[in-house]
């Protein structure tokens, strides 16, 4: 009866030791098997947080100087390519565009028939311009009119429907006034003087034109902080314009992950600002340098001790029509995981 006890006690006891190595070993298996796909899947389908959305920025500088007389926009205010931003005080490029006249005139006449186009083609130029100067003035009236937040009036649509078309009147004008003053004329000291008067009252005119400081591109509005009284110069940054129309992301990926990023593949982009959202994109380029070769300071690794620091290297993703109700906005963190098993885009991305 003991005898069969004990048994009994030793089987047990030998089922729950092979249960236990079976367990153990089907645990290492797992382990060394998620271990495994781990490493293939990252390999596979590299990924880093190190990454922040960027699109193309215009900085917005005068060609001429001055103090600001008025202002028309502010800042996170969408604007399209060529409308009015600020005014510059005209007093003294009115009086340049005066002098300059004068001398033209002059020149025309010691000039005679010689001068009869560039009479007419200067004659048109400083028509448009003034039809320039009536429709901004419209276009002042109206948008000071206009209350914050309201939707367009009728006259600040009929002025900004307006104002483009004196504009593209004066340039073209412009465009005009100028193909005439590259016509051969026969040489004299009378049309001698009048290509160089003409040369001068166009820059005068360009420059009383350009006291009206316009957009050069469309896109949203940065840091406007410029009021009225305000004296601006030539060529000096005073604020950004952000163009919403092309997005990307600049993600740094480190140097182990480079060997099988191609430009084409797929990317898959999640922003923090949209967790929920994922967004499609694709490897646009591949930086030749790490973000360390162009900082302020770069690394000096030719003295001292050293400690091998595994590098990063900017990749472009390019984002593919991002979804319009959801505005995306420069610098947001991102997450992007790139499919390095496809080496090119889809077919219906290529061109």
């Amino acid at each position: 009866m003991n005898q069969d006890a004990s048994t009994e006690v030793r089987a047990s006891t030998n089922t729950v030791s092979t249960i236990r190595w079976v367990a153990l070993a089907a645990v290492i298996i797992a382990t060394v098997a998620g271990a495994f796909y781990y490493w293939r899947h990252s390999a596979l389908y590299p990924s880093t947080e190190n990454a922040y959305t960027g699109s193309n920025i215009v900085r917005v500088a005068p060609e001429v100087s001055g103090p600001v007389v008025h202002v028309y926009v502010r800042t996170d205010e969408t604007v399209k390519a060529n409308d009015p931003l600020f005014d510059i005080d005209p007093t003294l490029y009115d009086a340049a565009l005066r002098n300059a006249r004068a001398q033209f005139d002059a020149a025309a006449s010691a000039a005679g028939t010689a001068a009869d186009a560039l009479k007419a083609a200067a004659s048109t130029l400083e028509e448009k311009r003034a039809a320039l100067e009536d429709a901004i003035k419209a276009y002042r009236d109206a948008k000071d009119a206009q209350a914050p937040d309201a939707p367009p009036s009728d006259q600040l649509k009929s002025a900004e429907s307006k104002w483009p078309q004196a504009l593209k009147a004066y340039k073209d004008a412009e465009s005009a006034f100028a193909a005439e003053q590259d016509k051969p004329l026969t040489v004299t000291t009378p049309t001698t003087q009048l290509r160089a008067a003409s040369a001068q009252l166009t820059k005068a005119t360009h420059d009383r034109v350009k006291t009206h400081v316009t957009a050069p591109t469309g896109g949203v509005l940065s840091n406007v902080t410029l009021r009225p009284g305000a004296t601006v110069q030539a060529g000096a940054p005073l604020f950004a314009i952000i163009e919403a129309n092309r997005w990307w992301v600049d993600a740094n990926f480190k140097e182990t992950d480079l060997a099988r990023i191609k430009v084409g593949q797929p990317a898959t982009v999640q922003l923090d600002m949209y967790p929920s959202v994922t967004f499609d994109g694709t490897v646009q380029s591949i930086s030749s340098g790490s973000g360390a070769t162009f900082s302020v300071l770069p690394p000096e690794n030719a003295s001292g001790n050293w400690v091998k620091v595994t590098q990063r290297f900017p990749v472009r993703i390019s984002l593919n029509n991002p979804p319009a109700d959801k505005p995306l906005r420069v610098g947001a963190s991102t997450w992007v995981m790139i499919d390095t098993t496809k080496d090119q885009a889809p077919s219906h991305d290529k061109k």
